[in-house]
C-alpha cells in the first residue's frame, strides 16, 4: 500500500497530505481500501481537470506546448498507477537492479526522523553500494550516527566553496554523514568532499533528489553521482524513472531538512531556494547554522538575515557539531580555533519562509496559469503572502509571468 500511495504522489503534488487530512492520520490512511483511495483520486482529477484553462494545445507558444506534454504524460502515468493497484505497483518497484531499495513507512527500516513531517514520504526510493545487504545496512545507520544537511547557492563565491568543501571533508571526518541535493555549487562540493575523505561512517553523504533515485540530475554531476552511489546513499521519494520537475524540488527540500539534525546555509541570495530549506527545517525544530558572509554582498544577504534572526553562527565543522551536540570532531578535522563554544543564540530563531505557501502555490501552478489573486482564493492565503510565494519561486527560476499577470511553472 505504502509504495502504491508513494507512486501515485510521484505524479500528483500534494496527494499525501490531501488524504492525511481526510482520514486524520498516516496509519488511518493506510488502512482504506484501495478502491476508496481510487474513488478519493478521481475526484480530486476531476476537480482540477474542471480548473485547467480549456485553450489547448494549439493556444500556447513552444515553452507551452512542451509544459503540455510534461502535464499529459504525467497525468497518464498518475492513470496507471492508480489503475495498478497496491500489489502489481510494490511488485514491479522491486524488480530493481542490486543495490536498488524500496523502503515503506510502515517497515522499521524507514528513517525515523522523517515521520516528523505532516506529511512524510510513504516510501523511499534508495540506490547506494554493491548489493542489497549494503544499502539496507546504510539505510539501517541514518537512525544512528549525526546527518547534517548542508546547503547554499547554485553560483557560489571564491570563499563559499572553500567553506563548503571544509565544512563537507570536515563533517565527514567527524563522523556526521552530510546532506544534500547534488546540486550545482554548494550542494555538489560539500558532497564531493564528504565522499572524497577517509570518514569513519557509510553513507558518508546522502543525496536527496527531486526526481526518481535513478535518474542523473543535473547531468553535469554524473560522476559525482556515482561516486554518491558508491560510498553513501542516493535517496527519492519519487518513483523510479520520475523525471525533475519545478514542483518536486521543494518537496525535496522539506525531506532533507528532516533527515538532518540541522541545516547549515553556506551562501545565498535573500530569496535563496536553500532559505526555504532552512524554514523547513525550522517548523521541525532542527538547528540552524549559516555561514557569515561580507556585508552588502548579494550572497551573503541570506545568511546574514537568519544569523540576525537567531541563527547559529557557522565559522567551522567544530561549530555544526558543538550545535547539534556531537562528538568532538577527532584529529583529522581543521579547526579555525580553539575558542569558547558559541553561546546558544539569545532568542528562538522564528523565520515567515512561507515552505508551507510555496508549496501550495506550486501545486496550484501545476494545474494552470493563474494570477496572484486566484492563487491567493485557491490555496487559502492572504494576497501578499501570495504574491511573496510566487517572487520566492521566480528568484529561483521555477515559475515566470505570462500573458494577463499569471504565473506559470517553468519546465525543468
Amino acid at each position: 500500500m505504502c509504495v502504491w500511495l508513494g507512486t501515485l504522489a510521484s505524479w500528483r503534488p500534494g496527494l499525501i497530505g490531501r488524504l492525511v487530512r481526510e482520514y486524520r492520520c498516516t496509519a488511518s490512511l493506510l488502512e482504506r481500501p484501495p478502491s476508496e483511495i481510487v474513488a478519493f483520486a478521481l475526484r480530486r482529477t476531476k476537480a482540477r481537470d474542471g480548473r485547467v484553462s480549456p485553450s489547448g494545445p494549439r493556444m500556447l507558444d513552444g515553452s507551452g506546448l512542451r509544459r503540455h506534454a510534461e502535464q499529459s504524460s504525467e497525468a497518464q502515468r498518475f492513470a496507471a498507477a492508480l489503475q495498478e493497484g497496491p500489489e502489481a505497483c510494490l511488485r514491479r518497484a522491486e524488480r530493481r537492479p542490486r543495490g536498488d531499495l524500496v523502503v515503506a513507512w510502515s517497515e522499521p527500516l524507514y528513517p525515523d526522523q522523517l515521520r516528523d513531517l505532516d506529511d512524510p514520504p510513504l516510501c523511499l526510493f534508495v540506490r547506494g553500494g554493491a548489493g542489497a545487504e549494503t544499502v539496507r545496512a546504510r539505510v539501517s545507520a541514518l537512525v544512528d550516527v549525526p546527518l547534517v544537511c548542508v546547503v547554499g547557492t547554485r553560483a557560489p563565491s571564491p570563499y563559499g566553496e572553500e567553506m563548503a568543501r571544509t565544512l563537507g571533508g570536515d563533517l565527514a571526518r567527524a563522523g556526521v554523514v552530510v546532506v544534500s541535493g547534488l546540486a550545482m555549487g554548494i550542494d555538489a562540493i560539500a558532497q564531493t568532499a564528504a565522499v572524497q575523505v577517509d570518514s569513519p561512517v557509510h553513507p558518508r553523504t546522502v543525496a536527496v533528489l527531486g526526481c526518481g533515485a535513478d535518474v542523473v540530475y543535473p547531468r553535469q554531476n554524473a560522476r559525482l553521482y556515482r561516486e554518491v552511489e558508491e560510498q553513501g546513499l542516493i535517496v527519492s521519494e519519487f518513483a523510479w524513472g520520475v523525471p525533475a520537475r519545478a514542483w518536486r524540488f521543494p518537496a525535496r527540500n522539506r525531506v532533507m531538512a528532516a533527515l538532518g539534525r540541522g541545516v547549515v546555509l553556506v551562501e545565498g541570495a535573500v530569496r535563496s531556494g536553500a532559505r526555504i530549506t532552512a524554514g523547513f527545517a525550522v517548523d521541525l525544530g532542527r538547528d540552524v547554522l549559516c555561514v557569515p558572509g561580507e556585508a552588502g554582498r548579494r550572497l551573503s544577504a541570506a545568511p546574514n538575515l537568519l544569523l540576525r534572526d537567531g541563527a547559529w553562527v557557522c565559522e567551522s565543522a567544530v561549530d555544526v557539531l558543538r550545535a547539534i551536540a556531537a562528538s568532538d570532531p577527532g584529529p583529522g578535522a581543521e579547526r579555525r580555533d580553539d575558542g569558547p563554544a558559541p553561546a546558544q543564540p539569545g532568542h528562538t530563531l522564528v523565520l515567515d519562509h512561507g515552505g508551507a505557501a510555496i508549496r501550495d502555490v506550486l501545486h496550484a501552478l501545476g494545474a494552470a496559469a493563474l494570477t496572484i489573486d486566484e492563487l491567493a482564493r485557491r490555496c487559502r492565503l492572504p494576497a501578499a503572502k501570495a504574491a511573496a510565494a510566487v517572487s520566492e519561486l521566480e528568484v529561483e527560476g521555477l515559475a515566470r509571468r505570462v500573458e494577463g499577470g499569471r504565473y506559470r511553472l517553468i519546465r525543468v
